[in-house]
């Protein structure tokens, strides 16, 4: 199908570029993995490393690149929020959490690098600046308040643990923890988080199945075929955590089956 999609690309100088999270193949899309390993055998499709193109273009052109993730929608461009995922200005819980990160941010700046408090410190800040915790707090559509929590513990972790900080700054991190807890769990218990899941998800579903052409039927039922083999190789071999992703990943496809092939 990939080779059908690409039709006569594959006869001129363009270059696809792909970047996926390593994970996304066998762990949150189980048997995608499978997919992978056969797309590295086809002969049509010629594999380089990134930097290895400069060594292959021959005609260049200088451009300003517009800002953007690996996740920006076309809503986001529109509304000219291509950070969306990680602070959304009308996400409570994003300012609340970016509130908290730049007091993180800041306390290092008042510890010398020669105190002997500062590598723990500056060990503790490297670990609290991820992104996940953001992306998780942006119900679009993905949501956890266990990475919220986490994100938000390290924050105040890092400023609580720094010798040169007020007690005023530590008491207002304390404070602005709890306050982002408090709220993830009150857009849990209410209508406001799934609404918002709902939303997003929805957007995301349309992009998909619009921009996606349909895959034969034959295709789908042998995809589908070898999802089942490889969840009762996993269960044959007591992989009963895989075999489980396996079978939730072929409901899935069931589910979509008339948007992925046009046909019940």
């Amino acid at each position: 199908m990939m080779l059908k999609t690409l039709g006569d690309r594959l006869k001129s100088d363009e270059f696809l570029l792909t970047a996926m999270d390593g994970e996304t193949f066998g762990h949150h899309r189980p048997g995608l993995d499978t997919l992978l390993f056969e797309l590295y055998q086809v002969p049509e499709i010629e594999s380089v490393t990134m930097s290895e193109i400069p060594n292959r273009i021959t005609k260049r052109e200088t451009v300003e690149p517009l800002p953007s993730t690996w996740a920006l929608m076309r809503k986001d461009l529109e509304q000219k929020l291509p950070y969306s995922r990680w602070f959304d200005e009308s996400n409570e819980i994003h300012q609340l959490q970016w509130e908290l990160t730049n007091a993180a941010l800041a306390t290092i700046q008042k510890l010398s690098p020669t105190d002997p408090a500062f590598p723990a410190v500056r060990a503790s800040l490297d670990r609290a600046i991820h992104s996940d915790q953001y992306w998780w707090a942006s119900a679009s559509p993905w949501w956890s308040i266990e990475m919220i929590e986490a994100g938000a513990k390290d924050l105040k972790d890092t400023i609580e643990a720094n010798p040169a900080e007020t007690a005023e700054i530590k008491e207002q991190a304390r404070a602005l923890y709890q306050k982002i807890i408090y709220t993830a769990f009150d857009w849990q218990r209410t209508d406001k988080i799934s609404g918002m899941i709902k939303a997003a998800d929805e957007d995301v579903t349309q992009r998909i199945t619009r921009e996606m052409p349909h895959i034969p039927l034959e295709e789908f039922e042998t995809m589908v075929r070898n999802l089942e083999t490889q969840m009762e190789t996993a269960a044959k071999s007591r992989e009963y955590e895989r075999a489980a992703q396996l079978r939730d990943r072929v409901q899935e496809l069931q589910s979509k089956k008339l948007d992925i092939t046009g046909s019940a």
